[in-house]
């Protein structure tokens, strides 16, 4: 529970702390004193949003501290996890600042928000004034009946379930659409692996292609040309090797004289053996030069059929490759699909059961509950001051709809909560009928059967503080006397932290805090104070009696504080 709460340079609270207690602790004052304020700030520490407009004026860093005592052991487990202590008590402390450099620490070590927001709806949870209009959405009765049955994790598995099947269902419509789809298609694929396969195409077949192109297209230029080079280096009258070669022994008869003509002689008798090479390479080309204009003409219509392909396909021969291989491979997928449907169909089935199963368990279940909890809540609201008045828990079911298997059979509608639908049904009124809570409650009915409510499934709960924020608002007299008893009453198995104006809850208080508003050299300043008796038998009285406080609130004030702390006037 919560021990001690410290608020510093937060908003018009300069410095603040809470030393509360068990059971149950009220915190009351004059509207726009400061207690939302006060809420904010154990809002911060349970993980709360935050902006640097909290921040104090004039000051660098708001400050909040929270020192819980008694954890529950689900959550000193996840702390020591984390490794944020092995004991049993937590301190958060959390800083805002300017600059932006806000800070959260767990047990004096540093953690990031979403830890913190993990643990804190571990250790407060928190009712807002306007809760009971959540009464007024249907869709919420059946977590109600869940947690007033303690069916929470059971629900939890159902989702897990439904999570199962729902993934297995859309595994398999969408491999279905692709195999119906691939089957629609398998026509073109097959004609497109057959003109592909049958192209015979190869990488760099098109250079090749393109390159004896070419050749054929210059045959007669290239012959022509190298036979007028044979004539003028070998063949002619007066063809270059010729006369070279008696150059070489005119050069070599005079080395004979003077030998350092060897070497240019030696260079000379080279280059004629280069010459004599070429015009023998020449001739063999020149034998070798085809014209066949019937195979420049099937070269053509090749190079034309690889461009057709190209374009067709809008690529490269490279990437026609490529496409080919994918569409053996959907061709492949296609032959496989149906095996593949058939796991696949075996998994959706035995998610289907599993889901089901565990659904018509749940709402076997939530059927018994519903009859204890009709008898509980007309027994609470009784106590808070609506006699003889009837509930009825109805299981909704869908009418006049097609079945939609295998989501929707005979009127039945399996979602992650499961099969049912409920409402609650009531009639304060003996001998009227009973009709639909969302519909037809007032205000101050739906204030009283939401506390009824919490009164019984609360006491259930594992969550350690309760705080409840004016959620007595419209309610007075007599009434408001019964809902003060009925928080008692949680208290009795909760720390309760409440925040009300009304004096017939604040007489029941363990602890008693009043929030004030005061000016002092020109500023604003809350403050927080803990009462003794004589400041509650105060306090009590300005909620009784207004802005003047009369001896006779003051002894009615001390009369109400005194009756709940004995039980007697004596």
């Amino acid at each position: 529970m919560l021990r001690v709460l410290n608020i510093k340079n937060f908003a018009v609270i300069d410095q603040a702390t809470f030393d509360l207690g068990p059971g149950l602790n009220v915190l009351t004052g004059e509207t726009g004193a400061g207690k939302t304020i006060v809420l904010n700030a154990l809002g911060l520490i349970l993980g709360g949003r935050i902006t640097s407009e909290i921040i104090r004026h004039g000051e660098e860093e708001a400050t909040v501290e929270a020192l819980f005592e008694s954890l529950p052991r689900v959550l000193q487990h996840r702390l020591r996890e984390a490794g944020h202590g092995n004991e049993d008590e937590l301190v958060i402390r959390r800083i805002v600042s300017r600059s932006g450099k806000n800070r959260i620490y767990l047990n004096g070590s540093l953690c990031p928000s979403s830890l913190l927001a993990e643990i804190g709806c571990q250790l407060i949870r928190i009712y807002g004034q306007h809760e009971h209009h959540s009464l007024m959405r249907p869709e919420s009765h059946l977590a109600i009946l869940d947690a007033y049955g303690g069916l929470e994790d059971r629900a939890e598995e159902l989702k897990k379930r439904y999570l199962v099947f729902r993934t297995a269902w859309d595994h398999l419509e969408k491999a279905n659409e692709k195999l119906e789809r691939a089957k629609r298609e398998e026509d073109l694929l097959r004609a497109q692996a057959d003109e592909i396969s049958r192209a015979s195409l190869q990488i760099g077949e098109e250079e090749e292609l393109q390159a004896r192109k070419k050749i054929l297209t210059h045959a007669e230029k290239l012959y022509q040309g190298c036979r007028e080079e044979q004539e003028i280096l070998y063949e002619g009258e007066d063809a270059v090797v010729g006369r070279l070669g008696r150059c070489l022994l005119r050069l070599r008869e005079l080395a004979s004289i003077d030998n350092t003509l060897n070497e240019p002689a030696e260079l000379l008798s080279s280059s004629l053996a280069q010459l004599e090479e070429a015009t023998s390479t020449l001739r063999h080309y020149t034998d070798r030069v085809e014209f066949d204009p019937q195979a420049l003409e099937q070269l053509e219509d090749r190079l034309a059929e690889i461009n057709r392909l190209k374009r067709k396909y809008n690529g490269s021969v490279e990437d026609i490759l490529k496409i080919r291989a994918r569409v053996e491979q959907d061709l492949a997928d296609l032959d496989r699909g149906e095996e593949e449907m058939g796991a696949l169909r075996k998994d959706l089935e035995e998610a289907r059961r599993s889901a089901w199963e565990g659904a018509e368990a749940l709402s076997n279940e939530r059927r018994r509950i519903a009859r204890r909890i009709k008898k509980d809540l007309e027994r609470e609201v009784e106590s808070l001051g609506m006699p003889r008045t009837q509930f009825e828990i109805r299981f909704l079911s869908i009418e006049e709809k097609q079945d939609e298997p295998p989501f929707l059979i005979r009127g039945r509608k399996i979602t992650e909560e499961g099969i049912d639908q409920v409402e609650f049904y009531f009639s304060p009124n003996p001998g009227e009928p009973v009709k639909p809570l969302a519909k037809f409650a007032s205000g101050g009915e739906l204030s009283r059967v939401m506390l009824a409510i919490k009164s019984l499934v609360l006491t259930r709960g594992e969550i350690p503080t309760l705080l409840f924020d004016e959620v007595d608002a419209g309610i007075g007299g007599s009434v408001a006397e019964m809902v003060g008893n009925k928080l008692k009453r949680v208290a009795d198995s909760h720390q309760v932290i409440c925040v009300t104006h009304l004096p017939q809850i604040a007489a029941l208080a363990n602890s008693h805090y009043v929030v004030e508003k005061e000016i002092a050299k020109g500023r604003t300043f809350a403050k927080v104070k803990r009462l003794g008796d004589r400041e509650r038998v105060s306090e009590v009285a300005r909620m009784l009696g207004g802005i003047k406080v009369t001896d006779q609130a003051k002894r009615h004030a001390a009369e109400m504080i005194k009756i709940h702390q004995t039980g007697s006037t004596d």
